[in-house]
């Protein structure tokens, strides 16, 4: 009885709700003030009558103002509601959603139900975003270690087979056949260091046999000894391994960042950091050079600097992360990405258990 009575309230109006409150307190007012004046008032207003008249008016504007208050107070309770959660929304937290209110308008209550239920959409346009994204970026990377084992494997082993022939050749009696040769042999090697290089490129053996601290090491190393660049690497916390779709996700997130700083930023100096504590990972690049407005970067951007830029994003966002681009004063960039741990054990359980489902 209880439950069908509120349920029946909160679907009066809220302006039948404000009336029924300003009529109740003015039928109220006026029918006590007229019982206590017939009872007081025989003659002549005295000091009495004035004082009761006085008291009955503050009485009235006092219970108007408060009743009125509890009653608009509950009503628009949902509005409230809806901006604390449009305000976690707007900081990152899609779980939030508008609680119902007894005694709230129906508009409102609707509003709220038609708010929670974008939510929901746009939580499973988000998660299966996330998984094609995932999709992508899988396929994307079994795609370059499958090219990386095919150029190891293949290419510099015929290449290798190559300069074997062409060493030999160098003991040739024929002068010009040993020029000959050794200028293909210098080729060669260059071509095999090219090789080498590109398959490290695409899939590095120490990110897959030692870890994400290593294989960070080995792309400052990399860096430093190929571009005119000095590369200061620091690692801060545990050195045990991480995920590997974290470790992945990070390794590529540096990647691209140096790759962003040798072709467009024109720095000399590049602080590569990682930081891992117990709750979170944080992963920074800074440089020295030329800066950019991140504002202004778009995907379309024909330097592909945006692009990189959007896909850094991407992918830390994959694993519940975030991350943003800072200049640096009085010149430089530095790009974060910070994950917090338990958010990506709940991604991965969650891409677990959708894969068994799915299975």
């Amino acid at each position: 009885m209880n439950d069908q009575w509120q349920r029946r309230l909160s679907e009066v109006p809220l302006l039948y709700k404000i009336l029924l409150a300003n009529g109740l307190i003015v039928v109220l007012g006026a029918t006590v003030g007229t019982l206590v004046t017939a009872h007081t008032v025989s003659s002549p207003l005295d000091p009495l009558s004035y004082t009761l008249i006085t008291m009955f008016a503050f009485v009235g504007f006092v219970l108007s103002i408060a009743v009125n208050y509890v009653v608009l107070r509950a009503a628009f309770q949902p509005l409230y509601r809806l901006g604390e959660v449009a305000e976690s929304i707007r900081q990152g937290d899609f779980s939030r959603r508008v609680r119902p209110s007894t005694f709230s308008d129906p508009m409102l209550a609707r509003l709220g139900a038609s708010f929670n239920e974008t939510l929901d959409e746009l939580g499973q346009d988000r998660d299966r975003l996330r998984e094609l994204t995932s999709q992508i970026i899988d396929a994307q990377e079994d795609e370059r270690k499958r090219i990386a084992r095919e150029l190891h494997d293949d290419t510099a082993q015929v290449l290798f087979a190559q300069l074997l022939r062409l060493t030999a050749l160098k003991s040739s009696e024929h002068e010009p056949v040993r020029a000959c040769a050794e200028a293909l042999e210098q080729s060669t090697v260059d071509a095999i260091e090219g090789v080498r290089r590109l398959a490290l490129e695409l899939r590095p053996p120490a990110l897959d046999d030692l870890g994400l601290w290593a294989a960070l090491a080995e792309l400052a190393q990399r860096y430093e000894e190929r571009y005119d660049l000095r590369v200061a690497y620091e690692w801060k916390g545990s050195r045990e391994r991480l995920a590997r779709d974290l470790e992945l996700v990070l390794y590529r997130i540096a990647q691209e960042a140096m790759t962003n700083v040798v072709k467009h930023a024109r720095a000399s100096h590049v602080q590569l950091a990682l930081s891992r504590s117990a709750d979170e990972v944080a992963l920074s690049i800074s440089d020295d050079g030329v800066g950019f407005d991140a504002g202004r970067v778009s995907r379309r951007d024909d330097r592909s600097l945006g692009l990189g830029i959007f896909g850094m994003i991407e992918r830390s966002a994959l694993v519940g992360g975030s991350l943003r681009v800072v200049p640096l004063h009085p010149r430089g960039t530095r790009i974060e990405a910070i994950v917090p741990l338990a958010l990506v054990e709940r991604i991965m359980e969650s891409a677990t258990s959708g894969g068994k489902a799915k299975g």
